[in-house]
């Protein structure tokens, strides 16, 4: 495939990933269209390789920096969402599958810690503050809560990239103009 179908492809993408992440700015999407937009890099990252998707990601991080967009989703996003599909694919890829969710749930974890951290610190958002429970009860129930939603998220972008490989790939592959040599 040509470069340029490539650098096309994820224009588009990222575009289409930059809108999206401006309905951060309604609060009932705070956290799932960051979640979306990094589900939209698994096309790229399928079709044309990881460092494409990182692309993608990459942009729409700078251009969610400069848009009006909410910043905790941004943070989110950046530090987490937007990121994570690409790397479930290169984690997956290898042999051991205990290895794989060990390292996926650091990932997630350590970075869940550091978003909030970022959220806290530089945002000056106290979302640990609470009248009835320390912060420390917040930060366990924030952990454990999350936990559970990572899970939840993981199983459903296998489930999703399994979708896409049985129904999508060669629509996607047609409009992109590639070899159907599946």
């Amino acid at each position: 495939m040509k470069s340029t179908v490539k650098i096309t492809t994820c224009g588009i993408f990222s575009a289409l990933g930059t809108v999206l992440l401006l309905g951060t700015n309604i609060p009932i999407f705070l956290y799932t269209v960051p979640a979306i937009v990094g589900i939209l890099f698994l096309i790229p990252c399928l079709e044309l390789g990881a460092k494409w998707a990182f692309l993608c990601y990459g942009v729409t991080s700078v251009l969610g920096l400069i848009l009006p967009t909410e910043r905790e989703a941004l943070v989110m996003y950046i530090g987490l969402l937007g990121f994570y599909p690409i790397v479930k694919i290169l984690i997956e890829r290898l042999k051991s599958r205990l290895m794989g969710i060990v390292l996926k749930t650091l990932l997630f974890n350590a970075a869940l810690v550091g978003c909030f951290l970022v959220i806290i610190k530089v945002l000056g958002l106290n979302v640990l503050q609470n009248e009835h429970f320390s912060a420390a009860v917040m930060a366990v129930g924030i952990l454990l809560i999350g936990n559970l939603a990572f899970i939840v998220y993981d199983i459903a972008l296998t489930r999703g990239i399994n979708l896409y490989f049985i129904k999508f790939r060669r629509s996607v592959r047609r409009a992109l103009r590639m070899k159907n040599d599946l």
